[in-house]
């Protein structure tokens, strides 16, 4: 069942850039599971007039780095994002893809978070196939004016 919540106000990235569609699930301060509809006429996914289209790993990977934002934001509430998010890959491997028509289920878990940084393990999967796997780290450094 899928949680209402207006994720636009949620988190810092906005259309086309928002990688991330509906939460689905969240314990603060655990875990978090938020959907991607993939679709043919996603602004930033590149156009290919020959063979089949794929959604780029990269913001696949860029998917679970905002599920991971979401988990920070509402295990320290609305104010945890109000500096500018860092975020780095550890680690990240890619074992499938995803194609227009899938649905992206991100699922990410907290390994260690403070209300300054984090440390997250994530997993992407269409049709319970995992596509994507990393871990990362994310902190919240001060905004530029």
């Amino acid at each position: 069942m899928a949680i209402e919540a207006d994720l636009g106000a949620m988190l810092p990235w906005s259309h086309p850039f928002r990688m991330v569609d509906r939460m689905v699930e969240c314990v603060p301060h655990q875990r978090v599971v938020t959907w991607k509809r993939v679709s043919a006429g996603d602004p930033v996914a590149p156009r290919c007039n020959s063979g089949p289209s794929y959604f780029p790993a990269f913001l696949i990977l860029e998917g679970l780095s905002q599920t991971a934002a979401l988990l920070f934001r509402e295990s320290y509430g609305p104010e945890a994002l109000s500096g500018a998010p860092l975020l780095g890959y550890l680690k990240a491997k890619i074992r499938g893809h995803a194609r227009p028509g899938d649905t992206l289920t991100y699922t990410v878990t907290a390994i260690k978070m403070t209300s300054r940084n984090g440390v997250f393990s994530g997993v992407a999967a269409v049709d319970g196939k995992v596509v994507a796997a990393t871990d990362l780290a994310f902190g919240v450094g001060e905004r530029w004016s």
